[in-house]
């Protein structure tokens, strides 16, 4: 009996500490902003973002991530989330900044905290492999579902993994099933590859070659060298078959494509 392995992995794809400082003084009472000032704050935080972002993509002037950098930074401190998660990037990759994964997992936590959903899934990833933080599977199974619950595709998928794996939950390829399929439907490739291999290999859900060459020919308009693999599966069937799986990919395409523009 054949088994064909995952090659594409979904896990790829990160403080400092207060001073001793005493006072017998007493304690004022926080100050709370206004509507107004919170609305003048919250406008120039995102002023920041954009320019953080202008800078970082080369809009409209000379790309430069240091200068990305502050500007995400100056919106991320004041609590802006996309800020926090583009700053977060950066440290995780080393642009602009110098590389450090405990900052990138330490921004990564803010963006997460305030709901982000890739955030999520970016911090469940640091913890899966140790990265800024120390190796932990529940801490990353409990962000990957946190962006699952939220319908991220890359967080679904992860969190199908982890089920896949055993990893901090019970080994379970029905739920795997269920997370990729859930993802693949949102034409998100690596969940449409991992997909394809449950139904060659027959986990979880009885073998079936058609199924994972349809699903291998659509995760290949984005990932390339799932070709090889779906060219390998088709080995495995007669001429009849490949062409109902082509047809079954061309329809799914149609409906994966019409369901983007709907959400547009």
């Amino acid at each position: 009996m054949r088994v064909f392995r995952f090659i594409l992995g979904a896990l790829t794809l990160p403080f400092a500490c207060p001073g001793d400082v005493a006072s017998t003084a007493p304690v004022p009472a926080p100050r709370r902003l206004d509507s107004a000032a919170k609305q003048r704050s919250q406008e120039e935080a995102e002023s920041n973002f954009l320019r953080g972002v202008q800078f970082a993509e080369g809009d409209g002037v000379v790309k430069n991530y240091f200068t990305g950098a502050q500007f995400y930074r100056k919106a991320a401190d004041a609590g802006y989330a996309p800020a926090q998660y583009n700053l977060a990037y950066l440290y995780e990759n080393g642009l602009g900044v110098e590389r450090d994964p405990s900052k990138a997992a330490a921004w990564y936590r803010k963006a997460a905290e305030h709901g982000d959903p890739e955030a999520q899934n970016n911090l469940g990833t640091l913890y899966a492999s140790g990265q800024g933080v120390p190796r932990d599977d529940a801490e990353a199974v409990r962000w990957y579902r946190l962006a699952a619950e939220q319908s991220d595709p890359e967080g679904t998928t992860n969190l199908g993994m982890m089920y896949l794996q055993g990893r901090a939950v019970k080994r379970d390829f029905a739920q795997a099933l269920q997370l990729f399929s859930k993802a693949a439907e949102q034409d998100y490739a690596v969940a449409q590859n991992n997909l394809a291999l449950m139904y060659a290999n027959g986990q979880g859900v009885a073998r079936d070659y058609q199924l994972a060459y349809a699903w291998l020919d659509l995760a290949t308009a984005q990932i390339p060298r799932c070709a090889e693999l779906r060219d390998k599966i088709g080995k495995q069937m007669n001429a009849g078959d490949i062409a109902s799986a082509r047809d079954l990919a061309a329809r799914k395409r149609e409906e994966l494509t019409q369901k983007g523009e709907d959400s547009k």
